[in-house]
């Protein structure tokens, strides 16, 4: 353990314990502490088992009124197993900020995470500047990003203008993303949610247009519906539709998203119980041919298959059996909107809990099951995934 992690956890622990008027009344912690296990098994008969940890915690620092500092930091996050996605990676800062509340808007500067749209359309952490303005329902954020030590910087920008209401809240985004002389990407989006009694409606729009980093086209026109039913106080059952246009064209380039997709958007196989998204995971589905190739190898799908889109509709249920025990399950049927000769459809199953095992104290669990039907030779390749983790917040 390093001299300066001794340092910031003897600094915590004073501030916590040794202090207690001041943790009270100007400093709040929380955080988690996760131990997972994984299991993959490809039907090209590669198997994969591992183990990892994360202790996170954050905390904010109320200095002064309508003045704060706010801080996430990660301790000991590795893993162990000989083919482990990651080592050990130590202590690491993902957010520090300050947060100053003026009579006329919220301003937020330093590393900090910014996200728009009910996708994560705009999705990134790095360090910049976020403004909320109080007369009006408009955010703004300029964030900069490190360029590879290139010749000029890369940055994101973004406003959200929200409409809201008792049941009905609309948000209309416009975004860009540059870096260097050549990725010059605009994006226009909006979405909506209304609820009607039992029923949750919502919907997103996204459009990309711009040049992307190749000296090309940057293209992008995806949609989202999800439509939720609550059967009983316990149960909600639920229907969406996926639907981005790919490109067969060289000299274009889709784009399914802007930044550096830090929290992540992995919509099949989320049935709330946080395994979803890290390990296991397909990332954005709206690119099926890619998302499929991070989990597949090689000579199953050709490595040259991009942009290859998304028609795809999902059925989902979540359950809470009990006060402990919570349920969940989803069928998804995906087929690529530009057909490139190499799969025809994919179909994934997912299924889930999670029980309370003493106070703040969880074990979750999902196994998720993937079937490819091929074009190469008419054959159907499945792989199983599988994650259980013990989950404790603070």
């Amino acid at each position: 353990m390093s001299r300066f992690l001794k340092v910031m956890i003897v600094l915590l622990a004073i501030a916590a314990m040794a202090t207690p008027v001041m943790a009270e009344d100007m400093l709040s912690l929380g955080g988690q502490m996760r131990v997972r296990g994984w299991y993959q098994d490809h039907d090209l008969d590669s198997t994969n088992s591992f183990i990892d940890q994360r202790l996170r915690i954050g905390g904010k620092l109320s200095v002064a009124e309508g003045v704060s500092i706010t801080f996430r930091t990660d301790f000991s996050e590795q893993s162990w197993g000989s083919n482990a996605p990651y080592g050990r990676t130590g202590w690491q800062l993902d957010r520090s900020h300050l947060d100053l509340d003026f009579s006329a808007f919220h301003l937020r500067a330093g590393q900090l995470y910014a996200g728009y749209g009910l996708t994560q359309v705009v999705n990134s952490e790095s360090t910049g500047a976020k403004f909320d303005l109080k007369a009006i329902p408009l955010s703004v954020f300029f964030i900069l990003n490190d360029d590879n030590d290139e010749d000029s910087d890369a940055y994101l920008y973004a406003a959200n203008y929200a409409l809201k209401a008792d049941a009905f809240n609309a948000n209309f985004i416009a975004a860009g993303q540059k870096d260097g002389g050549l990725e010059d990407v605009m994006l226009f989006s909006a979405d909506m949610t209304m609820n009607i009694d039992a029923v949750k409606v919502s919907a997103e729009l996204d459009y990309f247009t711009g040049d992307d980093a190749y000296g090309g086209d940057a293209i992008g026109t995806q949609f989202f519906a999800d439509v939720a039913f609550a059967a009983s106080e316990a149960m909600t059952v639920g229907g969406q539709f996926y639907y981005a246009k790919g490109t067969d064209e060289n000299d274009e380039t889709q784009y399914t998203y802007l930044g550096n997709d830090f929290n992540g958007y992995d919509p099949f196989m989320d049935i709330g119980t946080g395994l979803s998204n890290e390990q296991n995971n397909f990332n954005r589905p709206f690119d099926l041919g890619t998302a499929l190739l991070n989990n597949f190898d090689s000579d199953i799908l050709d490595g040259d298959v991009v942009s290859t889109g998304v028609m795809a509709a999902r059925l989902y249920v979540n359950s809470k059996v009990s006060d402990a025990l919570a349920l969940g399950g989803a069928f998804t049927y995906a087929e690529p909107d530009e057909d490139f000769g190499v799969f025809d459809s994919a179909m994934f199953y997912t299924v889930g809990m999670t029980y309370a095992l003493m106070s703040n104290t969880s074990i979750h669990a999902q196994v998720e099951y993937v079937d490819l039907d091929q074009d190469l030779d008419d054959d159907v390749s499945s792989f199983i995934l599988g994650g259980v983790g013990l989950f404790v917040n603070f």
